[in-house]
């Protein structure tokens, strides 16, 4: 069996392990390693620590490392695992360049501008998602005419219009 494994804490250490087991701010898990730590530190051995916190013993011991290693910091979470984000901050300020250009960007074709200058995949969701974060907000697009229309051509639509609603067809020239 191998020997018991203790933690040595000052003074200091120890009172702010208390206010972090006692601080209803934290995370349970973040105040239940301060337990750990204060137990040891009392002479508990990580067997009996574990039986009373309800922790495994690897749980316990890995405590006791992060402490010996890290100190204060040892007590947070990590970061989660998984893949990094693909829009980064380079791609974001890419996405506000484009978006401030004089034509109309809808998100499918910004996804598409993306794969082609990052190589980033991502869909159209994503880079919904995204500028909603970043404060965007838009409307449907419609089309609207460029310049005013052609007042013969107007006219002719409007008597091809009328002869239609009279049920007679007249023949266009064009």
């Amino acid at each position: 069996m191998p020997p018991s494994r203790y933690i040595r804490l000052t003074e200091q250490e120890d009172a702010r392990l208390r206010e972090i087991e006692q601080a209803p701010y934290f995370k349970p898990k973040v105040r239940l390693r301060a337990q750990v730590l204060r137990l040891s530190h009392r002479g508990s051995n990580v067997r009996t620590i574990s039986a009373y916190t309800g922790r495994s013993r690897a749980s316990v011991g890995r405590d006791l490392d992060r402490w010996a290693e890290r100190g204060f910091e040892g007590l947070l979470d990590g970061t989660p695992p998984g893949n990094p984000p693909r829009i980064t901050e380079e791609v974001r300020t890419f996405m506000e360049e484009k978006l401030s250009e004089e034509r109309t960007w809808n998100a499918t074709q910004l996804a598409e501008a993306l794969a082609g200058s990052f190589g980033v995949e991502v869909t159209s969701e994503a880079v919904r998602q995204h500028l909603h974060s970043m404060d965007y907000s838009w409307k449907c697009t419609r089309y609207v005419p460029n310049k005013p229309p052609d007042p013969e051509q107007e006219r002719e639509a409007r008597e091809e219009l009328e002869a239609l609603k009279r049920g007679r067809q007249k023949e266009r020239s064009s």
